[in-house]
């Protein structure tokens, strides 16, 4: 599961939605109907099947919003883009102490079905940058370093 979830982080970095096809003019994908059930009267809805993962992107309740399936149609999780300030008050502060000379560009809020909420935020450096796993309770992992 733990690949599946770094496979859902790294669709979120790229942006392929414009190769996504729209729900309802082709194939039904997997796990169509629990997203139906989930997020009834979304709108603009593609989606994309990349392997073993089905990445849908819509609009639900004003929400640019992203939902991950696997093969077999299950809910793997949810995710958006949220503005820094959104961010728990711990993981704030962590991310401060941390990492005091480096700007947040980049945050994700990511509901995993099985680990719950957390964020990935991508902080930016001089020489390096840092996507960062960060729970809600402020504890804070790299999760991918990247050279500027």
């Amino acid at each position: 599961m733990k690949k599946l979830s770094i496979a859902v982080i790294f669709f979120l970095t790229i942006a392929a939605t414009a190769l996504a096809t729209p729900a309802g003019t082709g194939p039904t994908f997997r796990g169509e109907q629990d997203f139906n059930k989930r997020f009834p009267n979304a709108t603009g809805v593609t989606y994309k099947v990349t392997g073993q993962v089905t990445d849908v992107s819509f609009t639900w309740n004003g929400l640019k919003l992203e939902a991950f399936y696997d093969d077999e149609g299950n809910p793997i999780a949810t995710a958006r883009f949220i503005p820094v300030s959104n961010l728990p008050l711990s993981a704030q502060l962590s991310l401060r102490t941390q990492y005091p000379d480096f700007v947040e560009t980049q945050v994700i809020e990511y509901d995993d079905e099985n680990d719950g909420l957390s964020y990935y935020v991508t902080e930016v450096g001089q020489k390096v940058s840092y996507m960062l796993h960060v729970s809600t309770g402020g504890t804070i992992s790299v999760f991918k370093k990247m050279k500027n």
